[in-house]
């Protein structure tokens, strides 16, 4: 079976939208899929400005368009997607949208959009209209796809997941060189450094002054908050260690070791109002680790049904600082929500599942 797949994202490694891209291509093809991806690509250290992507899109667009009919489309939910959703629809080939989070995230993004809300509204929405499936990533989701198309369309939630192989308790025996120096006990914060991730929090958290002595955050990643983490790190010696961002094939080695992981994410302009499913969070389950997560919806269901970690106030780093404490005083529970972590990430959030759920989901569409 032959598929487009475009993703109006840039491409570059390390980034979630890279390895859900990958990860799901890669466990596709392994059921026979034969898949041809186009996405824009830019230089690796810096993106270029709005109108040098939209350029570049525009020529991805078109290289799609010319790839071939193909027994199906499949898309990342973008503005930018309209064209080759639409020649989908000409050329009666279904497509699959892929919802990774509402409208709003685009305004919130580049809020200069907020003046022509009506257009790109009309062009997302006539998206979801015309396909044949839509697969969102959170139960949130899912509810805004059914307001928009209503209760007949076909839609399957599927989530991030993760590589159980390359994310995994056994990654603690891999060397290099950012695991030489690191402590036996520590926790990590890794991924995006966006405010929504809650990284304030979790720096406010490590200052005060209930957290518990000689346990270092480990911070790896990139992002806006960069700046922030910095000053901290500066700030802090001993008790903040910014490691920058680094390979995306030594982070399990990283996080294998470390003693909790942080998925603080906060509701910041209504952007966690649908559900949040972050990679980060799949990846620390498979690697084994209890993980302290604030209470939004979805990844809070994960963690809760799972018994893999502790929930905490979104927003509220006291509340942190004493769930750290009460992990390190719980050496025996805190062992036992880890190896539930990684049962729950090989038995139910493996990339693998998530391919094998959106094959289902591609069968059922296609003619």
């Amino acid at each position: 079976m032959k598929l487009i797949y475009l993703s109006p994202e840039p491409e570059r490694q390390g980034h979630a939208s890279y390895t859900h891209v990958h990860e799901i291509i890669n466990n596709l093809k392994k059921m026979d899929w034969d898949i041809d991806l186009y996405c824009p690509r830019y230089d690796d250290k810096a993106l270029p400005g709005a109108v040098s992507r939209l350029k570049e899109i525009g020529k991805t667009l078109l290289r799609a368009m010319r790839g071939g009919k193909p027994d199906a489309y499949y898309m990342r939910w973008h503005f930018a997607a309209w064209p080759l959703s639409f020649w989908a629809k000409l050329r009666g080939v279904p497509c699959v949208i892929e919802v990774n989070g509402p409208v709003d995230d685009l305004f919130i993004a580049w809020p200069i959009t907020r003046r022509f809300k009506g257009l790109f509204c009309w062009l997302m929405e006539s998206q979801l209209k015309w396909a044949a499936g839509l697969v969102p990533v959170t139960d949130g989701l899912a509810q805004v796809c059914r307001d928009v198309v209503g209760p007949d369309k076909k839609i399957a939630v599927i989530p991030n997941g993760a590589n159980t192989d390359q994310f995994s308790p056994d990654a603690v025996v891999a060397e290099n060189d950012y695991t030489r120096d690191l402590p036996e006990n520590f926790c990590i914060f890794f991924g995006t450094m966006a405010a929504w991730q809650g990284i304030r929090t979790v720096l406010a958290a490590v200052e005060s002054d209930s957290w518990p002595q000689n346990f270092p955050l480990y911070l790896a990643g990139d992002g806006a908050e960069r700046p922030h983490v910095e000053e901290v790190a500066a700030r802090q010696p001993g008790r903040v260690t910014y490691l920058g961002r680094i390979p995306y094939e030594h982070l399990p080695s990283l996080v294998a070791r470390a003693k909790t992981s942080f998925i603080c994410t906060e509701n910041l302009e209504g952007r966690g109002s649908t559900g949040l499913a972050p990679l980060k969070l799949f990846e620390s389950l498979a690697c084994g680790i209890p993980v302290i997560a604030s209470d939004m919806p979805f990844q809070s269901d994960v963690v809760r049904n799972g018994q893999c970690g502790y929930i905490v106030p979104a927003g509220q780093p006291d509340e942190l600082a004493s769930v750290v404490n009460k992990l390190l005083a719980n050496p025996k529970e805190s062992q036992k929500m880890g190896e539930n972590a990684r049962m729950v990430a090989v038995e139910d959030h493996s990339w693998f599942a998530r391919a094998k759920d959106t094959h289902v989901l591609l069968k059922s569409v296609v003619k």
